[in-house]
């Protein structure tokens, strides 16, 4: 804390009000955050049995001790009574403050017709950036708190908007974690709910909550009960919260499959408010899994209008935006938008731009490789896996993908080496096992395949993938009839997942019982919403392998229609014709 600071340029004084407990993870760089920005550090703490209090009286910080009675109110209004300085600036130890914009800091506590100011919050997401506004600097003895949970300061006096920047890193942690931060505010809401079942606050809070935790029936209960309450209330903190709602009852509608409800909630909300950013990506995923591509395109350009807008000249507003920094993300999804109506030049430039924008992102460039791979150039994306992988971000998910590009490669002991370091870093990731153990059969690596079948099989029993790749080693070994016995036997239990055929019909393939697996895929293609291209190649494939070129060319000039861009059926219908 620096007192010279204060007394030369005769500023007011700023006490940093924090309550804490359990967080010498986050402390240190918090406290290192202000601790030249304020003249006091005011924390209570709560029951900390790590190193938080000897963390903080290492930055001369003044801390008392309050038992936990399961109200952050109660708990931030003691800090508040602690203090001594003119301002209060109240920071969580998962934030920390933009060193850059102390300087404002100090210049706009100066201001004496206003009470309190409200500073620009962002917070690291595992899916980006979100922002929000929200009154953390406020003079004392003006102000306090009210609600057990997502606390709300009640000030007198007048409120102005300010850019100072805090981060907030509490969002980001493992799933363990978060997992308990879900439960603790979950019981906590549903507590306050009990008290005043028509807080629209506190609902838009409790419907987050569910959403976090993948519980999408109480996010679709409590969300409409939600927008019903306040239909009639015009005022912009309950606009707010209808904006807030209306996204997650999206969310959730998508995760459930009912696509037209959920876009007609989000073109309901953005007649309230057409600029809100979440809404727009929200309703620009919805159109574009529904197939209406050139809608979609439009909803996410104006994303981008709307976004560079703000860039240029902040918007305040008290909405939290999640999709604050999903430019990239939403480049990635435009390319998706232009390569599934076939402009693929545009798809590339889009995929790049997202690139440029965030290339820390590893999902734009998992799809800018599969786009490469359906362009059959192959080396480009093999080489865009390896940037990803130089750079750091390389998850399970790239290797599985380099993997693949491998095997279409013939480099075998390269594609073996790929899908083994995707087990590494993910070692249930039963993808990742399915490619490796059919490598491994192909190679005839038997034993090791084996090995790996029974190390993962436990987990997923009853998986037919995992129980058809035995049917391979069977047939591998001389076995054939033992695996001929487990298709007939599936095939004639009439399964009801069509999934079940394709991979029936994948093992028939493999061991040559082209008929067999003719009569699977048909069956698949019966149920399947929409035709596969690789399928029916594989079909075109049987039909050869049973000596009848005809119908394999014509199979395969089909498919090719279907998509003019797949390789596969390309290389094969050449060397069939040059028969």
């Amino acid at each position: 804390m620096n007192k010279d600071f204060k007394n030369s340029n005769n500023r007011p004084t700023i006490s940093a009000c924090m309550i804490v407990k359990n967080e010498e993870r986050f402390l240190p760089q918090c406290l290192e955050s202000i601790k030249d920005a304020v003249d006091e550090i005011i924390i209570v703490d709560t029951g900390s049995t790590d190193k938080t209090v000897e963390i903080a009286k290492t930055f001369g910080a003044k801390v008392y001790h309050h038992p936990w009675r399961n109200s952050f109110s109660e708990a931030r209004n003691h800090s508040l009574r602690y203090a001594t300085s003119d301002w209060i600036l109240q920071i969580d130890a998962d934030e920390e403050l933009e060193r850059k914009d102390i300087p404002v800091l100090h210049k706009i506590v100066c201001n004496a017709a206003c009470n309190a100011f409200y500073v620009a919050i962002y917070s690291e997401l595992p899916s980006g950036q979100s922002k929000h506004y929200f009154t953390r600097l406020f003079r004392r003895g003006k102000a306090h708190y009210e609600g057990i949970v997502h606390n709300q300061l009640v000030h007198s006096g007048n409120v102005l908007p300010s850019e100072v920047r805090m981060y907030h890193y509490g969002y980001n942690l493992s799933m363990d974690e978060m997992e308990k931060k879900y439960k603790r505010t979950g019981d906590l809401l549903r507590k306050q709910l009990e008290v005043n079942p028509e807080d629209i606050f506190v609902i838009a809070n409790l419907v987050r909550n569910y959403r976090n935790e993948c519980n999408y029936d109480e996010v679709i209960n409590l969300a409409e009960k939600g927008l019903k309450t306040s239909e009639s209330t015009l005022d912009q903190s309950t606009r707010n919260q209808r904006q807030r709602i209306s996204v997650d009852l999206a969310f959730a509608l998508l995760r459930k499959d009912k696509l037209d409800k959920a876009e007609d909630i989000c073109k309901k909300a953005l007649k309230e408010d057409p600029d809100f950013l979440d809404n727009l990506f929200m309703l620009g995923d919805i159109l574009s899994r529904k197939k209406a591509f050139h809608e979609a395109l439009e909803i996410y350009k104006k994303f981008l209008v709307v976004k560079e807008k703000d860039r240029k000249s902040p918007d305040f507003n008290l909405l939290i935006v999640d999709t604050y920094e999903y430019e990239h993300k939403v480049y990635n999804n435009i390319g998706e938008c232009y390569r599934s109506l076939g402009l693929l030049n545009e798809a590339e430039k889009a995929y790049k731009k997202a690139i440029e924008l965030d290339g820390k992102e590893t999902l734009c460039y998992s799809t800018l490789t599969r786009f490469y791979i359906s362009q059959n150039r192959l080396d480009e994306a093999a080489n865009m896996l390896d940037s990803a992988i130089q750079s750091g971000i390389a998850d399970h998910l790239t290797y599985l993908l380099l993997g693949d590009i491998q095997t279409m490669q013939k480099k075998t002991t390269d594609a073996i080496d790929s899908f083994k370091k995707a087990i590494q870093m993910d070692n249930r990731n039963i993808t990742a096992y399915t490619c490796l153990i059919n490598l491994l059969i192909q190679s005839n690596q038997l034993e090791e395949a084996e090995f790996l079948l029974k190390k993962i099989f436990p987990f997923y029993p009853d998986h037919i993938i995992l129980k058809c790749l035995y049917g391979k080693i069977n047939y591998r070994r001389g076995h054939k009839e033992s695996a001929l016995k487990f298709v007939r036997c599936i095939m004639a239990s009439n399964p009801s997942d069509n999934k079940v055929c394709l991979e029936l019909g994948n093992l028939c393939l493999e061991i040559q019982e082209y008929a067999l697996a003719i009569e699977a895929y048909e069956k698949y293609l019966r149920e399947a919403s929409a035709s596969d291209a690789k399928v029916l190649t594989n079909i075109a494939l049987c039909y050869a392998g049973l000596g009848q070129t005809e119908p394999a060319i014509v199979g395969l000039k089909a498919v090719l229609r279907l998509d003019p861009s797949y390789q596969y059926a390309a290389q094969n219908l050449a060397v069939l014709e040059k028969r």
